[in-house]
């Protein structure tokens, strides 16, 4: 054994072979587990097993506050975007694509980011992905905090959302360790901390815009980041990612600590039942999703993602855009773009998310992933439609703009889910990534739809699209090739 495994503390052969031989002794005079799954003809523990295993307790709290933080950072300086855009435009006398352009670059810079950070996850792990990415994004949110002109605030948002496109790596990191079992409803607990992040900075620029300004608005949204980034020294890599890369004995050492932690130590075998170590890059990744086995699942995926986005952000702005330009007035003129009314729908209406995860978490296990999608798609597409003989911000309007959000906020929740779940672990954060870039795309896009179409008077178009695409998503999510639902997370790709 090297002197790193002695210094780490880790067991060496000698040791996992005598523990082996007690286990098989034990075994033998008391009778197998029956919830313990083994490989028959090696008599070894697969990871699913062992993540089964160790199960669900203290270690996965700790993980969903610390992988919590980093997607309430991503939602809170996603949403943030909303109240920039018209602050700026105010002070600086930006045009309108201008104003648009800033939401734009940094989804152009996540698509970027998620493609980087995923294929960094891959090759180095997913902690030091992970801890670079949080340095990285709090050091460009600040920068652009002190913004002196447009042209620096656009180039430092997008340097945030290059960051922030890295943010899906805690998604999959954390599905990594939890149990098949509690997979389907604890994604949804993680991704309550989305709507948390979003519905805190809503009320953040409540008290904030008014008062001290932008710049601190975005100084302030960053401080997730620096708790995360420490958090995640009391984490380990992913064991999954160790196995894959062939460290079996760091593999072990980590779910020996998850399962003693948890009260469910694992049993000792002479090892984790290894996998074939398989060097991909990012082009092989590709080149692998697009094979035979993946390409449909690839392609219905990547539009998912790009739907998902449009129709979310879309509803985002769509939301905000209606607030600020309401009234006669031109809203630069007014001294405060945002009044306390106008504030409290904005928040009612992100607090749809809510309900929307809940939603999410009771049907998705019952009823699976794809039918779950489908009808969170087609249900936010047909209310969206329904807004397009409405004029002007009305009560109405509220009540069906919360129903749309809290449908689509369900529909974005089990595609997060299914995506890790679909594809293995060697190429999980890289596939995972190309999605996430598709999203981006169609966030970069929704502004020139929900905000300029809006700006223009044409509210009823930016309306129909949306709920086209909506229902388009909902039919490609009824023909994924695969349900996951109760499925193990497979480790290596069979196609290559």
């Amino acid at each position: 054994m090297s002197m790193a495994n002695v210094e780490l503390g880790l067991p060496n052969d000698s040791d996992l072979e005598q523990k082996a031989h007690q286990y098989d002794d034990q075994q033998a005079r008391h009778g197998s587990n029956s919830n313990i799954g083994t490989d028959a003809s090696e008599g070894l523990l697969t990871m699913e097993d062992c993540i089964n295993k160790v199960g669900f307790g203290r270690f996965q709290y700790r993980l969903v506050l610390i992988c919590g933080f980093l997607i309430a950072a991503d939602a809170m300086e996603l949403m943030m975007l909303s109240f920039l855009a018209p602050s700026v435009q105010c002070e600086w006398g930006l045009s309108d694509i201008e104003v648009s352009s800033l939401t734009t670059v940094t989804f152009v810079g996540m698509m970027f980011g998620s493609y980087f950070f995923g294929a960094l996850a891959d090759k180095y792990g997913r902690w030091l992905a992970m801890a670079i990415d949080c340095l990285f994004t709090f050091v460009f949110a600040i920068i652009s905090a002190a913004s002196v002109n447009f042209g620096m605030l656009a180039f430092c948002r997008a340097m945030v959302g290059f960051g922030i496109g890295g943010f899906g790596i805690s998604w999959n990191y954390y599905l990594e360790f939890i149990p098949t079992a509690h997979r389907g409803r604890w994604s949804c607990v993680l991704l309550a901390w989305w709507s948390l992040g979003a519905l805190v900075e809503a009320g953040i620029a409540w008290l904030v815009l008014p008062s001290i300004g932008w710049r601190w608005l975005l100084a302030i949204s960053s401080a997730p980041l620096i708790f995360v980034f420490f958090g995640l020294f009391y984490l380990p890599e992913s064991a999954r990612y160790l196995l894959v890369e062939g460290r079996v004995a760091d593999a072990w050492n980590v779910l020996e600590s998850v399962g003693q932690e948890n009260g469910n130590p694992i049993p000792y075998r002479s090892r984790i039942k290894p996998i074939a170590k398989m060097e991909l890059g990012p082009l092989e990744v590709l080149k692998t999703i697009f094979s035979e086995q993946w390409i449909h699942l690839t392609v219905n995926l990547w539009m998912l993602w790009f739907a998902n986005a449009f129709c979310y952000y879309g509803l985002v702005i769509m939301v905000t855009v209606l607030q600020y330009t309401e009234g006669n007035d031109h809203f630069c003129d007014r001294d405060r773009i945002f009044g306390d009314n106008q504030f409290l729908q904005i928040f009612i209406a992100t607090a749809a998310e809510f309900p929307g995860l809940l939603l999410a978490a009771f049907v998705v296990d019952r009823v699976g992933r794809k039918a779950s999608q489908g009808g969170f798609f087609a249900g936010s597409g047909v209310l969206v439609a329904m807004l397009i003989p409405l004029n002007g911000m009305t009560n109405i309007d509220l009540v069906i703009l919360f129903g749309a959000r809290m449908l689509i906020t369900g529909a974005f929740t089990v595609t997060w889910l299914y995506t890790p779940e679909a594809y293995p672990t060697n190429i999980r954060t890289t596939a995972f990534g190309f999605a996430n870039a598709f999203a981006r795309i169609g966030g970069a896009v929704s502004p020139f739809v929900a905000q300029d179409l809006l700006d223009e008077g044409l509210a009823w178009l930016a309306e129909a699209i949306i709920a086209a695409m909506c229902i388009f998503a909902g039919i490609a999510a009824l023909m994924l090739p695969i349900e996951t639902a109760g499925k193990q997370m497979a480790a290596v790709s069979a196609a290559m």
